[in-house]
């Protein structure tokens, strides 16, 4: 845990009360030099006696107001977390009862020593939302004073402390989007079923989730939340891992490493059938109220030819790429295949290059002036506005690579299969943690089909991109982008046949029906890729691709990004009678 040098009030409440008992002893120190080191008279232990009840009043009303926001605002959806329903949170009976029951039950610290709550008092402070294309995040902060008495129930000594706090409790609740996993199956086998272990060699940094059954062998590392919507997991040397236990290790061999827990029995989170909230941002509608109006394959075109500007029909528009949805204050929409290349130009400005068949279009995004230029062959336009960061191919995207220019965020959407054909790489990389205000970020979707790792082989099908990490003798591929494939696979293409490769470097994570193959490792033969990922760490705070598909869940989080304690002590005051 790190702290600024000279920051006020931005202390944890053990921190807290610690300093102030240290303060409170060392003034006694202070007061009474003569007294030898070990020698405590029955008057200091008195009086240590009584700082500890006072504390327990504070830390009474703080530990009941923890977790009352911990239990319910995860109950309620993001749109009904109203400034109103915070306000009477911590003013509730409820609360009160709490802190009464458990008063009741330590009041009497020992046979000689009591405190009683004098007073104390929550209110909201400010209460913020932002909206994020489809997500809501809602901020706030409360202030508080509690006043605590601890005292001697003897007359001899005939002591008391009183002490205020006063500060803060801040936190937000958000929508929860898939990106925030580091990977999430729906089913944790392959396509045909196959099993997946998770073993030694295994680490993941963020999230994990499976709606089905884990599988693990020996050591596997996990640093965050691990959770499974089965009771059970499989666990290679029981039973030759044929039968699944209800724990979380087996014997001595099998035993995970989960840092923060793994919870069986979890909530189901269902995986989102279609991308038409994807689609209608795309093209400049408003995905809250449009979805409703797509209900089959016709009237999917009906909206999106009247979205275009074309007569309305139950068929699909003419393959291109259509520039009015900018217009419109969409992205970026395409019909039929295509393939996309990301990068800049000499000014630093992004390019997206899409290319259909023999028709190639350029865009160069200037953020600065609010302006995008599309370059069509010879001809030029002006756009006097910027993509939303949704670009929408109705068919496959064929190829994707490239650099993601600094200022961009992009959801790039293939209503059929994705295939990644050369490194994608972030111009500000945000892995290192001092880059976590980074703003370049990119979400791959593919809604009907598999998002496929196709890295470039010369004729004799050796792989011939460059080394994304020259440090090693491998020839690893870089992908930089949160990779979503809810009903298919995220696989190496050939996984089985190609000649070896080195690591596929992936800084994001992977959501996807099944568990995809990178490759084989075989001690005659290895065959593909195999897998270094690394979790961005920016999915945890808040930040995701813009429309990228949401689980409906809240999640609660405490602090701020910036200051991730639920809470700060401001003012710290004692009074000795």
């Amino acid at each position: 845990m790190r702290y600024r040098k000279g920051e006020k009030g931005d202390i944890s409440l053990a921190t807290a009360i610690i300093f102030g008992a240290l303060i409170t002893v060392l003034v006694f120190m202070l007061l009474n030099s003569v007294v030898s080191e070990g020698s405590l008279t029955k008057r200091d232990q008195a009086r240590d006696q009584v700082i500890n009840a006072a504390q327990m009043g504070v830390k009474n009303v703080l530990s009941v107001a923890h977790f009352v926001l911990q239990r319910e605002i995860p109950k309620n959806k993001v749109s009904e977390i109203t400034q109103t329903y915070l306000s009477n949170l911590l003013s509730s009976s409820s609360l009160a009862s709490n802190i009464s029951n458990i008063y009741n039950q330590t009041k009497q610290v020992d046979p000689t020593t009591a405190y009683t709550i004098l007073n104390y008092s929550f209110s909201l402070a400010s209460y913020t939302t932002n909206l994020f294309f489809l997500s809501t995040k809602v901020s706030y902060t409360y202030v508080y004073t509690i006043t605590s008495k601890g005292y001697k129930t003897t007359s001899n000594p005939n002591l008391s402390l009183t002490i205020t706090a006063t500060g803060k409790i801040e936190g937000s609740a958000y929508i929860e989007n898939f990106a925030r996993y580091a990977l999430f199956t729906d089913k944790h086998t392959m396509a045909d079923g196959t099993k997946v272990w998770f073993t030694s060699d295994t680490r993941f940094y963020g999230p994990v989730h499976t709606n089905g059954r884990f599988a693990f062998a020996d050591n596997p590392f996990f640093s965050d939340e691990v959770s499974s919507a089965e009771n059970d997991a499989y666990f290679y040397h029981y039973n030759n891992g044929n039968t699944a236990l209800a724990a979380n290790s087996y014997g001595l061999y099998d035993r995970p490493i989960f840092q923060k827990g793994f919870t069986r029995g979890a909530q189901k989170i269902n995986l989102p059938e279609s991308t038409n909230s994807q689609l209608i941002s795309s093209l400049g509608g408003d995905p809250v109220n449009d979805l409703s109006s797509i209900t089959s394959e016709n009237t999917r075109n009906q909206y999106i030819r009247r979205k275009l500007g074309l007569t309305v029909n139950n068929n699909p528009p003419s393959n291109g790429i259509y520039t009015q949805t900018i217009v419109n204050g969409g992205g970026i929409f395409v019909q039929g295949d295509a393939s996309i290349q990301f990068g800049k130009d000499n000014q630093g400005r992004a390019v997206y290059t899409i290319t259909q068949g023999s028709t190639t279009s350029v865009f160069t995004i200037d953020t600065a002036q609010n302006k995008t230029y599309v370059k069509t062959g010879t001809k030029t336009i002006e756009i006097n506005a910027i993509p939303n960061g949704v670009i929408y191919v109705n068919g496959a995207i064929t190829s994707v690579s490239g650099t993601i220019q600094k200022d961009q965020a992009i959801t790039l959407v293939g209503r059929n299969s994705v295939t990644i054909t050369d490194h994608i790489k972030y111009e500000v990389n945000p892995i290192p943690e001092e880059n976590r205000s980074a703003k370049n970020i990119l979400g791959i979707l593919a809604e009907e089909g598999n998002i496929w790792i196709d890295p470039p082989r010369d004729t004799k099908g050796n792989p011939s991109h460059t080394d994304a990490d020259p440090s090693d003798p491998d020839r690893d591929f870089e992908i930089d982008a949160v990779l979503m494939s809810p009903k298919g696979v995220v696989q190496v293409k050939d996984y089985n046949s190609r000649i070896r490769g080195g690591s596929v470097i992936l800084k994001g994570g992977i959501i996807s029906k099944n568990y995809g193959a990178f490759g084989t490792f075989s001690n005659t033969n290895k065959t593909g890729y195999g897998r270094e990922f690394y979790y961005d760490y920016r999915m945890k705070e808040d930040y995701a691709p813009p429309s990228f598909p949401t689980t409906g869940r809240t999640i609660y989080t405490e602090g701020t990004v910036a200051n991730p304690k639920w809470l700060k002590i401001d003012k710290w005051e004692e009074k000795w009678e």
